[in-house]
């Protein structure tokens, strides 16, 4: 047995074939007793034990089309040829039954996925090359030691990765010179570097696992009858509980671990076929497929799908309000009796509980509205505390807090709310003079008057004249008035929150017409006019 110091492959320990190695073994072991000494024995046993551990396992994982990414040259030379991936690719399809995607065939992939570093890939990336070209997996190579010359040396090495989860299956690197082939007069030294890269090639493709053959021979059958996540809506590296159920044939695995966001975690074995671990959920937002990883203990390796993905979301929810009656009197006179809040959920997203918090200016908090699940349609506040009583009048803030099923929390900004149950107070003093009545007005209003209103009238209530505005109330208004004897007057205000006050009084006319003179009185004759 060989072993090149350039050579390592690691593998996990494996049992297949080891009945024919242990039959034959004991076979040699028993036709030597008789014929060796005691030192030929134990070497023998020594050899066994050799032929026995280094055994490479077979693989139940099954790839059918693969693809290769152009060479990484970080050996510094250019002039490394660029077909040592084309050659590899070959003599897979050539050995294995591999289906082959060229790098020559992934040129507008790379492009539009802006892939720059040849000897790495991203997870979006992974998946996207099994969505554009349906690839079980890819092959990245690299060269990290070429040299021409009497002795050329070349350092080659390849990793194998599934497309799925982006995880690393299987990696090796050989790394060879001309002299290592030399022997004791300086035979059989390689001076060509074609040729040594053929030998460096030869030795990766004899190297990779059988299990990655197409068509396994072997296959240890296993059922996922129960899957879950908790959460299954997580923000990122939160905390998540694995737990599954595992239907086996034969044995039960000897490893199990949970393959997601191109990370490997273990899971522990309880009783009857229970598994379960913890997990970090990965920091970036998106949706993680969890795939199973097994490892038997004849060494097979199995992946299952588990049909479930971890929905990693750390934006907190947008959330909208619009209001009715921000300025309102809780007094039943069917005007601004309620304040409405009709909240409105942004963009995509869940709400999983949620809270309306309205606190006096003292920061206090004297009403809350509380849910889970999806926000409600609408809520009125009628000016009562948590105990059903109702608040004094003044300014109060409303604040909304949500939270998604993540555990992201939004609260929006305070909304400042007015409460006013007080309505105007008007201070009226008429001056009527001639054919006109002046008004001096003058009121007290918390929230300002936003409508007003002033009617003249009759005793029997015909109206004569009618003066209706929005907004403030000037401190004179002047009103013509008519040849009557009497008058009246009714002004009424309403102030934003819905409050009305009435003012009433009377007028009397005493109208004279600018220009116009009395009549005077007929007067007797003081001589007899005699002409008739």
């Amino acid at each position: 047995m060989y072993l090149h110091a350039g050579e390592y492959n690691f593998w996990p320990f494996d049992c297949a074939g080891k009945e024919l190695v242990l039959v034959y073994s004991l076979k040699i072991l028993r036709s030597s007793v008789f014929y060796l000494n005691t030192w030929i024995v134990t070497n023998i046993i020594i050899i066994f034990i050799i032929i026995f551990i280094f055994e490479k396992p077979c693989f139940s994982a099954e790839f059918r089309k693969i693809a290769f990414f152009p060479l990484e040259n970080i050996s510094g030379k250019n002039e490394v040829p660029e077909n040592i991936v084309i050659r590899i690719a070959e003599d897979l399809h050539k050995c294995n039954g591999f289906e082959i995607i060229f790098p020559s065939d992934l040129k507008n992939f790379l492009l539009k996925n802006r892939v720059r570093r040849l000897g790495s890939i991203t997870e979006a990336q992974a998946k996207g090359l099994k969505r554009a070209f349906g690839a079980d997996a890819m092959i990245i190579t690299w060269v990290d030691l070429y040299e021409k010359g009497d002795n050329p040396k070349i350092g080659i090495g390849v990793r194998f990765i599934e497309t799925e989860t982006s995880t690393v299956i299987w990696s090796d690197y050989v790394s060879l010179t001309g002299g290592d082939f030399s022997s004791w007069l300086g035979l059989g030294k390689i001076t060509s570097i074609d040729h040594l890269i053929s030998k460096a090639l030869k030795r990766l493709t004899d190297h990779l696992p059988a299990a990655f053959k197409k068509n396994p021979t072997e296959k240890t059958l296993f059922a996922l009858e129960r899957f879950s996540l908790i959460p299954l809506v997580a923000q990122g590296e939160a905390t998540v509980r694995v737990s599954l159920h595992l239907v086996f044939l034969a044995e039960a695995p000897k490893k199990l671990f949970l393959l997601l966001g191109g990370k490997e975690w273990p899971l522990e074995k309880r009783q009857r076929g229970c598994w379960e671990g913890e997990i970090k959920a990965p920091k970036r937002e998106g949706n993680y497929f969890a795939r199973l990883r097994l490892l038997a203990k004849t060494g097979e390796i199995l992946f299952l799908n588990t049909a479930s993905y971890l929905r990693v979301d750390n934006t907190p929810p947008k959330v909208r309000l619009s209001y009715e009656n921000t300025i309102f009197s809780p007094n039943r006179d069917e005007s601004k009796d309620v304040l409405i809040i009709f909240p409105r959920l942004l963009g995509p997203g869940d709400v999983n509980l949620w809270g309306f918090y309205i606190f006096n200016e003292e920061e206090e908090p004297v009403k809350r509205f509380e849910g889970n699940g999806d926000l409600p349609l609408a809520l009125a506040w009628h000016g009562e505390n948590d105990a059903f009583v109702n608040v004094e009048e003044g300014i109060y803030y409303l604040e909304c807090r949500c939270r998604d099923k993540a555990g992201n929390i939004a609260i929006t900004t305070r909304k400042k709310i007015i409460l006013d149950k007080t309505p105007p107070k008007l201070n009226v003093v008429i001056d009527v003079e001639k054919n006109r009545a002046r008004f001096n007005i003058k009121y007290e209003e918390f929230t300002a008057v936003s409508q007003w209103e002033l009617i003249i009238l009759d005793e029997k209530e015909y109206i004569y004249h009618v003066i209706k505005r929005e907004g403030v109330i000037p401190s004179q208004v002047e009103v013509p008035l008519l040849d009557k004897k009497e008058f009246y007057f009714l002004m009424e205000a309403l102030d934003a929150a819905g409050n009305k006050t009435e003012f009433k009084g009377s007028l009397v006319s005493q109208k004279m017409v600018a220009s116009e003179k009395p009549e005077e009185e007929e007067k007797a004759p003081s001589v007899w006019d005699y002409d008739f």
